[in-house]
């Protein structure tokens, strides 16, 4: 959509799930933005109200910056979509299913399959509920995370046997399990449909992979940007980015992230965010400045490709 002056933005935010926290981090380096643009800004934590107010809203468009349920999955995009507001970032299918990661997988590598360059993934593992186990069919190191969601919340590394408690912090959720692949965490941010760069991740010692408090903790995390890999790798990281982006047609923004095996020189990618986080450790923002534009400029872009499906 065109934007203009005196424009008025609804910023959807917070909510009450696992990753309300990043939301209002996000929202709050996104309003600060949109101010600083000369729009409007109209802030709605939709934890506080009654989601059918927002009709009530006389706003030009909204930019979502909720993560997790009901902000990333499909569900506030459909309310958007019925009540023909404008909205940043994805619509309902490809919202859905970008948050689902089995459905992504299946979709990205049925697409890419016969092509020139197949999008690879971690091989999927069975999960069989045992008593007070989870039992998962593999001999040697995997990783458990919920098939839904987002900011590596709930993502479990492990590295010795085969069994994992069946207990509440794993149940809540539905569950998949991957091998374990690689040994360098690498994203890559789509912005209007341009591939901006490839970051390397590592994290310091604490921490055994790139987990929430890696995420969003000050030096919790160190970001290599261009990252140090290959030639080729690099430019496989951009180009799967891009082509995953469009396979399921996100809009405005996406991050996808890789791992990469140095020994076996192979890549593997592992998901796709719609909704990627805008804090100040967030990975896309940094990505962006690299590429010479500031937050100013990046939300100006993703406000500019807002719109509605219906």
């Amino acid at each position: 959509m065109n934007t203009y002056n005196n424009m008025h933005v609804l910023l959807l935010k917070g909510g009450s799930g696992y990753e309300r926290e990043v939301s209002l981090n996000t929202a709050a380096e996104c309003a600060k933005a949109i101010k600083q643009i000369g729009y409007k800004i109209t802030e709605v934590d939709i934890a506080d109200i009654n989601i059918t107010s927002l009709a009530k809203i006389k706003a030009d468009l909204c930019f979502n910056a909720l993560h997790g349920d009901c902000g990333e999955d499909g569900s506030i995009q459909g309310f958007l979509n019925l009540l023909k507001i404008p909205y940043t970032h994805s619509g309902v299918a490809t919202s859905s299913i970008a948050m689902n990661k089995i459905n992504f997988k299946r979709i990205i590598t049925n697409a890419t399959q016969f092509s020139d360059d197949p999008i690879h993934f971690p091989k999927t593992l069975p999960i069989i509920k045992k008593g007070k186990y989870l039992d998962v069919d593999h001999d040697g190191t995997f990783v458990v995370k919920p098939i839904k969601g987002g900011s590596s919340v709930g993502v479990n590394i492990i590295k010795q046997g085969n069994q994992i408690p069946n207990i509440n912090k794993y149940i809540h959720n539905q569950l998949m399990a991957e091998s374990y692949v690689g040994s360098t965490e690498l994203t890559v941010t789509v912005l209007k449909e341009k591939p901006l760069c490839v970051t390397e991740i590592t994290t310091n010692e604490e921490k055994d992979f790139y987990n929430y408090n890696a995420k969003y903790d000050q030096n919790g995390s160190f970001h290599v940007i261009p990252a140090d890999i290959p030639k080729n790798i690099y430019n496989q990281a951009m180009t799967w980015a891009l082509k995953a982006h469009q396979i399921i047609g996100c809009k405005g923004i996406s991050r996808s992230d890789f791992r990469y095996d140095a020994i076996k020189g192979k890549l593997y990618m592992l998901e796709l965010n719609t909704q990627p986080g805008m804090t100040k450790t967030s990975l896309s923002p940094e990505q962006a400045l690299y590429c010479g534009l500031n937050m100013n400029d990046m939300i100006r872009t993703i406000i500019g490709e807002a719109s509605y499906e219906c």
